[in-house]
């Protein structure tokens, strides 16, 4: 049930005052066809029926309040200042929790390679494990905090600049972890080596030994985001029309991506979430984009008349990445562990497609620990593209016209590169590693080679 009240003052002439309330309050589900069963107070216990998805109704406190300002201080129509504030709940529904109840125990998920029969599982099945759970004892709902103020001003005819600072906050959001962690020992190390001839490191006792793995997700995520946008917009107008927009911004948060149906990639040490405090996935800190139409202004006859260009470029930062160990350094049984960095960061990036980033910069955690480098430090390689298109429009009847185009895709044929080889480590014994001879080289492409594309339609 959603319900939305607003009002609108007009304040002064120049001054327009927008509030609104909005209040979105869901059910706590129930089933009446398969029984609920979850972990009470995990990783404790036993999976359990349970009359509802959660202890609680956490929706009852959705109150979202808005606010927006529109100002006119010179009272000619040509500058508008604008600010709004707003919270924006984010109700938990089923593509959230319904994974984590028919994922999970007491079914037993389990593969056997070439199975012998009539006994196709002669060993005991593995000790309780969760795959995509969720929090039962949730009492939050997550949930975005957005602001904006811009300045807009009319130029010329048809033509308005804007500039803007937009931010939001993302409180409560859901992220995943493992809440039958691997404790760290009285060193504060999640292993130990197992010795001077093996490989590898084994791992301490989880929160309850007699358990395994115990993913769920729960709202204890957040981000940030600010940013500096700019716009140039002109409407069309004698045949013209163009845009152009750069942003500059800053994305953080602990739990990006997705996972199972929700949430976000498990944290790196499940007892720390600030541990994994870094950019978002989808950062890019600096976007710009101009694109245009124009229509060329020859009316004599059908064969020089209807001709329309059309283009548009993006030059944008890369995406952000992380140097990997790739095996179980810290004991900890978690994936893509990060190692140790001894360089400034911004010296560890060198722009080559062969070696992307410095392997001098990173060292190899001791045994049972987490390196100390900051997720999704490193930026990769950023993107320049040209889209650009010539369209041939006539009219044969009224209402019957036959429309060519030719489309060029990646006009100048720029190669886009993909993030590079982040592996920085391979696997030694005795709780070592070996340099990683293909860290950092760039193997792919994110955009296709230059495409051209013809197309003839029939519009009516």
């Amino acid at each position: 049930m959603d319900g939305y009240i607003q009002d609108e003052w007009k304040a002064r002439p120049e001054l327009t005052v927008n509030v609104g309330l909005r209040y979105e309050f869901v059910s706590n589900p129930t089933t009446n066809v398969h029984p609920l069963m979850t972990l009470i107070n995990p990783p404790f216990g036993k999976f359990q029926s349970v009359p509802s998805v959660f202890a609680s109704n956490h929706s009852l406190k959705n109150f979202d309040p808005r606010i927006g300002l529109a100002f006119d201080p010179f009272k000619d129509h040509k500058t508008a200042i604008r600010a709004g504030f707003g919270i924006f709940y984010d109700p938990i529904r089923a593509r959230s929790y319904a994974s984590g109840y028919y994922f999970n125990p007491p079914y037993a998920l389990a593969f056997v390679p070439l199975p012998q029969f009539p006994n196709p599982f002669p060993g005991a099945l593995p000790p309780p494990a969760q795959l995509v759970g969720v929090d039962y004892n949730t009492v939050k709902t997550p949930h975005q905090i957005q602001w904006n103020f811009n300045i807009q001003r009319q130029l010329f005819e048809s033509t308005t600049l804007t500039v803007a600072y937009v931010g939001s906050r993302g409180v409560d959001l859901y992220a995943a972890r493992d809440i039958n962690p691997v404790l760290p020992n009285a060193a504060g190390l999640f292993g130990v080596p197992r010795g001077t001839t093996t490989t590898g490191i084994v791992g301490n006792a989880r929160l309850n030994p007699a358990g395994a793995a115990l993913s769920s997700e729960a709202p204890v995520g957040d981000s940030s985001y600010e940013s500096l946008q700019a716009g140039l917009n002109r409407r069309f107008s004698h045949g013209v029309q163009f845009q152009i927009s750069y942003t500059w911004s800053k994305c953080l948060d602990n739990a990006s991506g997705t996972y199972g149906l929700e949430g976000g990639i498990p944290w790196s040490n499940p007892l720390n979430g600030s541990y994994d405090r870094g950019r978002c996935l989808f950062d890019r800190p600096q976007v710009f984009r101009p694109g245009g139409v124009y229509t060329l202004p020859f009316k004599q006859n059908r064969l020089v008349s209807g001709w329309q260009m059309n283009g548009g470029l993006v030059v944008q930062s890369g995406s952000p990445w992380n140097a990997i160990i790739g095996f179980d350094q810290s004991g900890s049984a978690v994936a893509n562990q990060r190692p140790n960095v001894v360089m400034p960061y911004g010296q560890i990036v060198t722009g080559n497609i062969n070696q992307w980033a410095n392997p001098s910069a990173f060292t190899l955690p001791a045994p049972g620990t987490l390196g100390n480098m900051q997720r999704d430090t490193l930026a990769g390689p950023g993107t320049v593209n040209v889209d650009w298109s010539v369209i041939k429009e006539t009219q044969i009847k009224e209402q019957v016209h036959l429309q060519f185009r030719a489309e060029f895709f990646n006009l100048f044929n720029h190669a886009n590169f993909a993030l590079p080889n982040a592996n920085v480590f391979a696997q030694a014994a005795n709780g070592g590693a070996t340099p990683n001879p293909t860290f950092g080289r760039v193997t792919a492409t994110t955009t296709t080679s230059r495409q051209i594309q013809f197309a003839l339609k029939l519009l009516f």
